[in-house]
C-alpha cells in the first residue's frame, strides 16, 4: 500500500477542472499549477473521476 494522497486545496482543484474542460493540456494545466502534468492527470481520473479521452475547446470530447 502506497502513502496516502495529499489534499489538494479547493482553489486549485476548481483550476484543474476548469483548464480542463476548457481544453488545456496536461503540462498547461500543471504549469499553472506548479505541478507535474501526471500529478494532475492522475487526481483527474483517480478521484475526480475524470476520463482519459482527449477534450477539445468547449468541453467537447472525442
Amino acid at each position: 500500500m502506497g502513502r496516502p494522497r495529499k489534499e489538494w486545496p479547493q482553489r486549485e482543484i476548481g483550476i484543474l477542472v476548469r483548464m480542463r474542460r476548457a481544453g488545456h493540456t496536461w503540462k498547461q494545466i500543471g504549469d499553472r499549477l506548479g505541478k507535474q502534468r501526471n500529478t494532475c492527470r492522475r487526481f483527474w481520473i483517480e478521484v475526480l473521476g475524470g476520463t482519459t479521452g482527449r477534450v477539445m475547446r468547449g468541453g467537447q470530447g472525442q
